[in-house]
């Protein structure tokens, strides 16, 4: 019974899935920019903070993903991956961005 479930759920994203990587591909975007802009620009990272150079690695992960030409493109299961890998971007640019405030709090 799950795996009908599966199949429809695999069914239906196969029929949309231009639609939700083309809004990945947006939101990746943006958070790239938003990374460099925020951070590099700053000077932030010449101190040695990381968190940064990991986020844009994990949303670099993702924009490869969506370049390279492959048949699991319609897959629900390569697309949850990249989804994931895209949270972890974000986590990293969330916390980023609270060190961002307490240091410039501190000085």
């Amino acid at each position: 019974m799950s795996g009908s479930f599966y199949l429809k759920q695999d069914k239906a994203f196969a029929a949309e899935h231009i639609l939700f990587w083309s809004n990945l591909s947006r939101l990746n975007g943006l958070l790239v920019l938003l990374n460099i802009s925020m951070f590099f620009l700053t000077g932030l990272v010449a101190h040695g903070y990381y968190y940064t150079c990991y986020s844009l690695a994990g949303l670099g992960a993702v924009g490869l993903g969506m370049i390279m030409p492959t048949v699991l493109v319609r897959r629900l299961w390569y697309y949850l991956c990249f989804l994931f890998l895209e949270g972890i971007g974000i986590f990293f640019l969330v916390t980023s961005i609270t060190y961002w405030i307490q240091q410039g709090a501190i000085q």
